[in-house]
Parts: structure tokens; sequence; C-alpha cells
């Protein structure tokens, strides 16, 4: 991690990638998410906060498109 941002966008990163990857229209159908937990121990308002703070963008873009 290269600073507390991209800490936080990379955590949002992995509880959206269910509906990134069409598993799921929300993250909250995800049953394996850990976002249900941080809900629980963070409270819904800090990580609304967070999720608003520290949005997506262009965050992981082409990595799903490499060929190994």
């Amino acid at each position: 991690m290269r600073s507390e941002k991209h800490q936080w966008v990379t955590v949002n990163y992995i509880h959206h990638n269910p509906v990134h990857h069409g598993y799921t229209a929300q993250w909250q159908d995800w049953p394996w998410s850990s976002a249900h937990d941080w809900l629980e121990y963070h409270g819904r308002e800090h990580m609304t906060r967070l999720w608003r703070d520290h949005p997506l963008l262009d965050y992981g873009r082409g990595w799903d498109d490499a060929e190994f």
C-alpha cells in the first residue's frame, strides 16, 4: 500500500469485486463478503463515509484482461 487512501480504495475494490464480475447485483448479496463484518465492526456511517471518500474510479482496470 502506498498510502492510507490506496488502502481504503483497495478495500472498496475487494468488497465490490462480486458485483464487478457479475456474480451479484449488489455487494450485500454476496454471502462471503467481508463487507458485512466491516459494517458490523465499524458501523454503517463510518463505512459509508469511507466508500464515498475513496471511490473505485478506474482502480484495477486492465487487470482482468491480462493473458497468462
